[in-house]
């Protein structure tokens, strides 16, 4: 694992909800222009609040945004597919697709992406939910990131297992403190 260093932060237009992703809003544009990613389609397996898909909506033509939307959050947010698509409705770039990352794997096999970001795991952040996920992503997409390399070391374990398996090099960003106090970690699997 290499620790990555932000060379330049960039301020992209996001939505105005709570969210671990919040720190990691400013180096999406050096991630893409350090490793020459296309920016015409990415995929984002895990929407959530729909804080990241908005912060990728900022550099890619189109994005595609995956998850079965069937969670209620302590805070008493509601993560229900509409509630998210009128949270992102500003942005006309942005596909939500209500099902789980396996299901859309099935319909979408052979299909290329510039960009993949994988946050699943539906409770907890977990190998067993993420790595076939994220294993599909690695074949089909030369630039893949996952959330929360840190606060789940299972995460970093995955990263680290597809980068030596595939060819990968494996980045890893610790952003500065999030909202909840935490620093996640961003991990950044690029083709070699």
């Amino acid at each position: 694992m290499i620790n990555y260093e932000l060379k330049e932060a960039d301020s992209p237009k996001v939505i105005d909800v709570l969210s671990a992703w919040q720190p990691l809003a400013f180096v999406i544009k050096d991630i893409l222009d350090r490793f020459n990613v296309k920016r015409d389609l990415a995929l984002e397996f895990g929407v959530e609040r729909a804080y990241s898909t908005t912060v990728f909506a900022n550099y890619f033509k189109k994005v595609i945004g995956v998850d079965p939307f069937n969670w209620i959050f302590t805070d008493g947010f509601s993560r229900d597919f509409e509630t998210v698509k009128e949270l992102v409705k500003g942005y006309k770039n942005i596909e939500l697709i209500n099902c789980y990352s396996e299901e859309f794997i099935n319909e979408h096999y052979n299909e290329r992406f510039d960009l993949i970001h994988i946050d699943i795991g539906y409770e907890t952040h977990c190998y067993a939910t993420t790595f076939p996920s994220a294993e599909w992503a690695v074949q089909h997409c030369d630039c893949v990131l996952f959330h929360d390399t840190l606060t789940f070391p299972e995460i970093n374990q995955v990263c680290e297992e597809l980068a030596e398996k595939y060819g990968f090099e494996y980045y890893n960003y610790l952003e500065p403190v999030g909202p909840a106090g935490q620093v996640c970690g961003l991990g950044i699997l690029v083709k070699k």
